[in-house]
């Protein structure tokens, strides 16, 4: 658990021996693990609010990890489908799933602090076990940065099966049908081990399942360039008005004086990269290491509100970056358009499946105004009250489109799923979490720019072309009786 409530400078010395005093999660049998939380979740989560009060942050442990939470998945409620219609397509996409710090800074610049502070003696008892656990974390990590760990390919094979068992339609050979899926990623190896994870579990569930799948630099729209202002500023100065540094460095030096000097006016930065130590360890279940008790139950909470404004100025919908970073998702967000027309009007592709970074699905959300995440806070104090990185992109979040047909109407539906939750957007319906793909479609084209000139087809003169093409060119025919 990372919250502890005693201050951390009265810890037993012998690191070698320190046993972490705080709850360690890992230290359960992973039975026990499932069943804590799944209680846990359903009493806080079975209807996530827009709004992150304090109390509800310190309600859950898994909440200080803030972006590097793990994937959690939560059984909710299911909206049926309107009477006559059935899935046929999934648009998605999804951030890598648990990984390691992406660099050796992360791990190499606390250690070399500390291990300045080792050679001259200046470390506390508590400080000496920091110390030590900071070595064991870097030499688990050293060659691993930013890779994918088994965590985080299990999150993908779980979101994999959980939609091919919520939408068995969409993956149906059944009858001739064909399931052709196009999965890409972006080149980053956790990107296309995630891939990989997916699209192997569907393949175990339906081994007729045909998937091509692909990792290039020509897919643009997945490696969006966000030209972000420079915004270290706002959450530099809230870390520095908020948090008690004397305080912290005293529970690890002897010499508070020394420990200021010998980490100069990088304070803000040393500490959160000492919080994204501790807030990653979750995602490597390999690991039997507990460091949540390096801060208190306070300090954490300011460390995380740091991170937090980080990611919301640098891509997230604030008012002085927002613009830029979702104007960096217009290319991911054209493609989602131009596959789902695709989808329609061919009738080939039953799945478009991207993998990506939470850097990309963060501006993506905002950008199509997804329940919740395209909100603006001036107020830097105020955001984690309106807006919080483990809601809004937990390690392997994803964001689904189901979309919907009746044969015997010429109108398509979609439904938007965020982290497998039904979402709204911002475009009017009779028939919510349902919307008709004419109106999103709309909505969506004239975020754009462009002018929305496509006319389609009526549904029966739409699949009798597809499937004219197909069997005269060999392509996959998504014919079926519903």
């Amino acid at each position: 658990m990372f919250f502890n409530q005693q201050p951390t400078n009265k810890r037993k010395n012998n690191p070698e021996k320190i046993i972490p005093i705080s709850f360690n999660l890992r230290n359960f049998h992973r039975d026990k693990i499932i069943s804590c939380f799944s209680i846990l979740f359903l009493l806080l989560s079975s209807n996530i609010e827009a709004q992150t009060t304090k109390e509800e942050f310190f309600s859950n442990p898994a909440f200080a990890s803030g972006i590097y939470k793990p994937y959690s998945y939560i059984d909710t409620t299911v909206t049926p489908e309107p009477k006559g219609y059935k899935p046929f397509y999934i648009s998605h996409y999804g951030r890598h799933g648990s990984r390691w710090l992406t660099s050796a800074h992360y791990y190499e610049y606390p250690k070399k602090v500390l291990g300045e502070a080792h050679e001259a003696n200046k470390l506390t008892a508590f400080g000496e076990s920091v110390y030590y656990r900071v070595k064991l974390l870097a030499e688990d990590a050293e060659g691993r940065y930013g890779a994918l760990s088994q965590l985080g390919a299990n999150e993908h094979k779980g979101i994999a099966e959980r939609m091919f068992r919520s939408f068995p339609e969409v993956f149906s050979t059944k009858k001739g049908r064909k399931c052709f899926i196009y999965s890409r990623s972006t080149e980053v190896p956790r990107c296309i081990l995630s891939m990989a994870a997916n699209n192997e579990q569907l393949k175990e569930l339906n081994p007729e399942i045909e998937i091509f799948r692909e990792a290039a630099d020509r897919n643009a729209y997945l490696n969006n360039k966000n030209p972000n202002r420079k915004t270290d500023s706002i959450y530099h100065d809230f870390f520095n008005k908020h948090f008690d540094t004397k305080h912290f460095l005293s529970s690890i030096s002897t010499d508070i004086s020394y420990a200021e000097k010998l980490i100069g006016d990088d304070l803000c930065n040393f500490l959160l990269e000492m919080y994204s130590l501790v807030a990653d360890i979750p995602d490597m279940d390999h690991l039997d290491i507990s460091m949540s008790d390096i801060f208190s139950k306070d300090e954490f909470f300011i460390l995380w509100q740091t991170s937090n404004l980080k990611m919301y100025y640098n891509c997230g919908p604030s008012v002085i970056n927002g613009k830029a970073a979702t104007n960096s998702a217009k290319l991911l967000l054209k493609d989602i358009l131009d596959c789902a027309g695709n989808a329609i009007e061919k009738g080939n592709t039953s799945a478009d499946l991207r993998f990506g970074h939470d850097v990309y699905i963060i501006p993506l959300l905002a950008l199509m105004d997804i329940q919740d995440m395209n909100v603006q806070e001036p107020d830097p104090k105020k955001v984690y009250l309106r807006w919080s990185d483990f809601k809004v992109s937990p390690m392997g979040v994803n964001l689904q489109l189901i979309f919907y047909q009746n044969k015997k109407k010429d109108d398509i539906l979609v439904k938007f799923l965020h982290c497998e939750k039904e979402v709204k957007i911002s475009v009017a319906t009779d028939m919510a979490p349902y919307y008709h793909w004419k109106d999103v479609e709309a909505y969506y084209m004239q975020k754009l720019a462009v002018s929305h000139t496509r006319t389609l087809q009526t549904t029966a003169a739409k699949y009798q072309t597809s499937k004219d093409r197909n069997d005269s060119t060999g392509n996959h025919e998504r014919k079926q009786k519903r």
